[in-house]
């Protein structure tokens, strides 16, 4: 872990020949999912801030990992930036989520850490190996499209590029998949946990920040059944995970529209409420109504 940490990868824009783009430009498809794609790799600042205040950041691998991970997806996101920039479009006027959607996501991002932090804390160390299991999924789904792109489109330039980023994944599974498999192996309690919590995970990490629209092209251009399903096979090998079918359910609601998205807000208040109504002090654990509660109160 000490060596993953010193030589983390950092900036990959010296490596770019933009020249290249201007007489041999991408594919418009190709900007629209790099432009998808940055803003997945830029989530990971997000995604940590929930992360790290359950008992994860008390694991101090876990958390030197963490760190270099999100370090070395901020570099992936510039690269794609750059990129996008290079053909004249600004990745950052893509479409943006409904006022819905947006409304909940602002509720979430607001309520999500302190609920986590109760939620996560009262759980214990268990939750690390559930953290573990959704990078490693997302890092499959993601190497997977990176791979699939290259394929699509061919330009010299973005494969060079393409090739050095999944050089950079590849370092974060000779951790993450490893211990993953590990932690859920070794309790029976993560691996309920895991098998309960991952179908909630939106996949890939950040489109649930995004607008439908273009999680929907991701998979529908990226993604197809056959290659969901063969990611879900690699799913099913992590220990009590085997009835799942993560990345296949994802792809199909992503590509239907996901009605329930309409009641976003509404679910999110829901969930908020239930998560805290099951909360207990740790100093009042005796029923409401007994005597001892009714004279402490």
């Amino acid at each position: 872990m000490r060596d993953f940490a010193r030589t983390a990868v950092g900036s990959h824009r010296d490596e770019i020949d933009l020249e290249a783009f201007e007489s041999q430009p991408l594919e418009p498809a190709s900007l629209r999912v790099l432009a998808y794609a940055r803003e997945l790799e830029r989530s990971t600042m997000t995604y940590l801030r929930n992360v790290l205040v359950t008992p994860t950041h008390k694991d101090a691998r876990v958390t030197a990992f963490l760190t270099t991970w999100a370090f070395e997806k901020f570099w992936i996101a510039d690269a794609f930036d750059v990129i996008v920039r290079a053909h004249g479009i600004d990745p950052t006027a893509g479409p943006k989520p409904g006022r819905v959607k947006a409304f909940s996501l602002e509720v979430a991002e607001r309520a999500t850490p302190i609920v986590e932090a109760f939620r996560a804390n009262s759980i214990g160390p268990d939750v690390i190996g559930l953290h573990l299991s959704s990078v490693t999924i997302d890092e499959w789904i993601t190497e997977a499209a990176y791979s699939r792109l290259a394929e699509l489109d061919p330009h010299p330039v973005l494969v060079a590029l393409l090739e050095r980023v999944q050089q950079v994944k590849a370092r974060h599974r000779l951790f993450v998949e490893v211990d993953a498999r590990r932690r859920l192996e070794q309790s029976p309690k993560a691996r309920s946990l895991a098998k309960r919590a991952l179908p909630r995970v939106a996949l890939p990490i950040g489109a649930a920040s995004n607008a439908a629209s273009e999680t929907a092209f991701f998979y529908e251009t990226l993604v197809d059944a056959a290659l969901a399903s063969s990611i879900d096979d690699r799913v099913r090998a992590l220990p009590s995970l085997g009835s799942l079918h993560l990345v296949t359910t994802a792809r199909t609601k992503a590509l239907s529209g996901d009605k329930g998205r309409q009641n976003s807000a509404a679910s999110v208040a829901r969930w908020i409420g239930r998560t805290t109504a099951t909360l207990t002090h740790p100093l009042h654990t005796d029923s409401p109504t007994s005597p001892s509660t009714r004279k402490a109160d």
